[in-house]
């Protein structure tokens, strides 16, 4: 008898300044007494980029680890493990561009996000920012495996304070149904400033939209099943 659980899986797609798709991710969750472990499979067809993901998050959505492998047209350009423990984040891995590394960063406080570049991990960082004064922002401490738009670029890790707001409750419709929907903006870096406005729904912070203006990037869920 396996233990309790239960779990949900979508599908989002990537849709460029004239509306064409040019990636997509499919997603998928366990959640159980202790937490839950997310997987994610993105793809982005002219950068010939594959990222597979899997992470897991206490039940106060709290990293825990992460584990993350991108190729590039069917060669292997990364492969590493991420642990985090209260304010310290370690990296294991090889990558093309640095060969075998070991990392270790320590942040002046608690780690709340650990980011690998899915959008549904991204979307996780709403329930480390909250409802909490409106139209703030307020950074989160996180640690994070690249800092390129497409995050195949830098691998290793690193801490940063990306600055999040909460804007408030909508109703939205995407493809994959009308949500509910907490909305929130998000400026990643000094690298990466441009203001991403992301939606997200229930307690499980599910993907439902994200828009970057600047770069005329629209991400849409279209597909959900909860079982």
């Amino acid at each position: 008898m396996t233990f309790a659980h239960s779990g949900y899986s979508g599908r989002i797609l990537y849709f460029d300044r004239e509306g064409r798709e040019w990636g997509r991710e499919s997603f998928s969750a366990t959640v159980h007494s202790q937490g839950r472990t997310l997987r994610a499979l993105c793809e982005m067809d002219e950068a010939q980029l594959h990222r597979e993901v899997t992470w897991s998050l206490d039940t106060d959505w709290t990293p825990r680890d992460g584990f993350v492998r991108l190729t590039r047209g069917g060669s292997t350009i990364a492969t590493c493990w991420y642990l985090v423990n209260g304010t310290e984040a370690q990296c294991e891995g090889v990558t093309q561009e640095h060969g075998r590394i070991s990392r270790s960063v320590t942040a002046d406080q608690a780690i709340r996000f650990l980011g690998t570049h899915p959008l549904t991990g991204d979307s996780v960082i709403a329930s480390a920012r909250g409802t909490e004064n409106p139209g703030v922002e307020q950074a989160v401490t996180s640690a994070v495996n690249s800092l390129a738009h497409l995050g195949d670029e830098g691998l290793d890790v690193r801490i940063l304070e990306p600055l999040v707001a909460f804007i408030g409750f909508e109703t939205i419709e995407v493809a994959a149904g009308r949500f509910d929907a907490r909305r929130y903006t998000i400026r990643w870096s000094d690298t990466m400033p441009h203001v991403t406005d992301f939606w997200v729904h229930g307690e499980d912070c599910l993907p439902l939209l994200s828009i970057v203006p600047a770069l005329g990037e629209r991400y849409e869920m279209v597909e959900f099943t909860r079982y």
